[in-house]
């Protein structure tokens, strides 16, 4: 089992994201191929939780972050030597606007930022 532990800019930014009615499909939505008509939101946490591999469907990929994050990271995780990746995904498929960028470091996931391109980049 994987601990989800989100960022303070997560927290603000999903506040903001939560009350957005264009992200009510993130939310409220079902994934197409779920049988248990879940949401992408509770999917993917779901996901996290139970350490599965994220479906092609929401097209998780590298990123490369900024200095500042890798630094935060660093001094969250006890290992000062260990390799951070930054992975983003899209909740609405590979064309999605809706993000999240989030990093898995030793049993941990964490939840960096949440948004639209324009929001994150």
């Amino acid at each position: 089992m994987t601990d989800i532990i989100p960022t303070h800019q997560f927290k603000k930014q999903y506040k903001r994201v939560k009350r957005d009615p264009r992200w009510r499909p993130v939310f409220n939505g079902s994934v197409p191929f779920d049988t248990q008509h879940r949401s992408p939101w509770d999917y993917i946490i779901n996901s996290f939780i139970k350490q599965k591999a994220i479906p092609e469907y929401f097209y998780p990929h590298l990123i490369t972050p900024s200095k500042k994050i890798i630094q935060q990271l660093k001094r969250r995780v006890s290992f000062s030597n260990i390799n951070i990746k930054v992975i983003e995904l899209h909740f609405d498929g590979h064309n999605g606007n809706h993000l999240l960028i989030y990093s898995d470091v030793a049993d941990y996931i964490y939840l960096l930022a949440i948004g639209t391109h324009n929001d994150l980049f």
